[in-house]
């Protein structure tokens, strides 16, 4: 009997696996499909240009995730990206130093996230309205700093090397990003305040009963994120060698979500992590170049994007998993 009961424990549901691994076989099998169709893909100068690109938006991804672990929610984050790329590319273009802008574009994502907590936490307006709110007030004052305007660098080698250089065949953005990503991996798993931070976001009122404040672990999210955000405002202006007169804000908060939605199927519990937060948004950057190196329009592009935020959804309301008890509306 005993000998029983610990096979019956031991086995695991067929269709937890396959939801588990699906994904990442389903993932994998794709890009391998449409690769295969078009050699080009897989040269080498191709696969660094796919992680060059792929790094601005898993620094995003990143961000969101933070926020969504301890139970909040940033529409602002593709907003502020676009605001702290044109004050690092208009600063650069005004003669300062690399070291200044990224100063600039950290103080700016750091008060942003105090002004989101502020928000959210002490005036308790709903996260999704008060970030929505914001993303309109940083859209507008970055076309009013930019006057609607591109604004194009030329001639600025420490600036470029962030965002286009490479140390060897590696680029260093990516670099950049695996630091951040390991730094964030062991905050979030081997700090108290880490720890607390999920323990808000999977059950606010069991982490008030245990005496952990939601208030912190919400202002430590929103500011952390916003530094996030913050400095990769600038990487994107070097990446671009400059910044865009077009608004591409929603672009990278819809990918963002997307990929921290998708990333909970690598768990088995559903969990939000960093690690596969940010497996899926590479993956969503390689999928958006594998489909132009087949020819696929860029206009069928967020069709295909909303096809995967809502998959990442259902995925994850099978897993009966709540992303960290959020209300969005």
């Amino acid at each position: 009997m005993g000998s029983d009961k610990s096979k019956m424990k031991s086995r695991v549901p067929l269709g937890s696996i396959l939801l588990q691994k699906g994904t990442a076989v389903g993932m994998i099998g794709l890009i391998l499909i449409l690769g295969i169709r078009s050699p080009a893909f897989f040269e080498l100068n191709n696969l660094m240009d796919v992680l060059k690109q792929g790094c601005v938006l898993t620094l995003i991804a990143l961000s969101q995730t933070i926020v969504l672990i301890a139970g909040g929610f940033d529409m602002s984050a593709g907003a502020l990206l676009q605001l702290t790329a044109n004050l690092a590319a208009g600063s650069i273009a005004g003669g300062r130093g690399t070291a200044f802008v990224l100063i600039v574009g950290l103080a700016a994502g750091v008060l942003a996230g105090a002004i989101n907590s502020l928000l959210v936490v002490q005036l308790k307006i709903p996260a999704f309205v008060a970030t929505l709110g914001m993303m309109l007030a940083m859209s507008g004052v970055a076309l009013y700093y930019n006057e609607g305007r591109a604004i194009t660098l030329y001639d600025k080698p420490a600036f470029f090397f962030i965002g286009q250089g490479y140390v060897g065949v590696i680029p260093f953005l990516f670099i950049i990003l695996l630091v951040v990503l390991a730094a964030l991996h062991l905050f979030l798993k081997n700090t108290r305040t880490g720890m607390q931070m999920y323990a808000v976001g999977e059950n606010e009122q069991a982490a008030q009963l245990r005496g952990i404040s939601r208030k912190k672990a919400l202002y430590t999210a929103f500011i952390i994120g916003g530094a996030i955000v913050g400095v990769t405002g600038v990487f994107q202006a070097s990446y671009n060698y400059g910044a865009s007169a077009v608004s591409t804000g929603m672009d990278f908060l819809l990918n963002a979500l997307a990929a921290a939605l998708l990333g909970t199927t690598y768990s088995k519990t559903g969990e939000l992590s960093v690690i596969g937060t940010s497996i899926s948004a590479m993956f969503i950057s390689s999928l958006s170049n594998v489909l132009i190196c087949n020819g696929v329009s860029n206009l069928l592009q967020p069709g295909l994007l909303g096809m995967i935020l809502v998959a990442s959804v259902l995925l994850t309301v099978v897993k009966k998993r709540e992303i960290g008890q959020i209300t969005i509306f």
